[in-house]
């Protein structure tokens, strides 16, 4: 009995909460992301035989992102009559890191990696609006969730050596920002957004084929512990590898343009 009660205080409270509504609407939006920060490129795989001297260890990037992107979308504003909102945003963003030379040293082989990553993001963000005159500013807060696909190609002078695939997965991360609207009528605004973003992308599975005189294919489980043979990151036929993570700490400013479906 008394869970029915609460399941009918809280259905009552919903019912309430629609309906002081004060506006509801939608916001079409493109957002330009940049990293504020850089990390070691991770390895997540091995060459290996085609790689028989340990080069590999030096191959890494120092100054590795995959922050900087483009982000498309659409967010559907839900607005009480204290100003106080929720808001859903889903959006399509997309990164490449153009092929990267390791070794400025002409006398030393060249290693290049080619990434590509793109995900769909979701947030679902509280937000609190100050409305001065035709001006609205609204602080927003709340998770962000990427359904992320990701894979990268190997190239030694040129020759395409390997390539990777990740399965693709939900990442997790929080969003935080400031919007500024401007009203160009009673249903139309411009807006403008400012905020920060950080996440984290560690896949769990992948698959990689390796082209020599023939191709070669095996598959990757991440684990956080290894068990059993001593982990070597030049044995292509170890099947479990510890796990690495791509880092997202970016700004993003964006611009939109908000139309208000109702009012009250």
């Amino acid at each position: 009995m008394t869970k029915n009660k609460l399941y009918l205080f809280c259905l009552l409270l919903g019912i309430n909460a629609v309906c002081q509504a004060q506006t509801l609407s939608i916001r079409p939006y493109v957002n330009y992301h940049h990293s504020v920060s850089t990390q070691t490129e991770p390895v997540f795989h091995s060459l290996g035989s085609f790689v028989t001297f340990p080069f590999q260890i030096l191959i890494r990037n120092d100054n590795f992102t995959l922050s900087n992107g483009f982000e498309y979308g659409i967010a559907v504003d839900y607005r009480f009559r204290n100003d106080l909102g929720v808001e859903l945003g889903i959006g399509y963003f997309s990164s490449m890191n153009s092929p990267f030379e390791h070794s400025s040293d002409p006398t030393r082989i060249s290693f290049k990696t080619d990434w590509n990553y793109s995900s769909i993001v979701v947030r679902p963000l509280f937000s609190y609006a100050v409305t001065s005159g035709k001006s609205a500013f609204i602080g927003k807060i709340g998770p962000v969730f990427h359904y992320a696909s990701a894979e990268f190609s190997t190239f030694v002078t040129d020759w395409h050596i390997s390539d990777c695939v990740f399965d693709s997965k939900w990442s997790l991360g929080y969003s935080i920002g400031l919007e500024y609207n401007y009203r160009l009528s009673d249903r139309l605004h411009l807006a403008v957004n400012f905020g920060f973003e950080q996440y984290t992308f560690s896949p769990n599975r992948a698959t990689v084929d390796v082209f020599g005189l023939t191709v070669s294919q095996y598959e990757i489980h991440y684990v956080n512990k290894i068990v059993g043979e001593p982990f070597s990151p030049f044995n292509p036929n170890q099947n479990n590898w510890l796990k690495e993570h791509i880092s997202f700490n970016n700004i993003h400013f964006g611009i939109g343009i908000k139309y208000n479906l109702w009012k009250k």
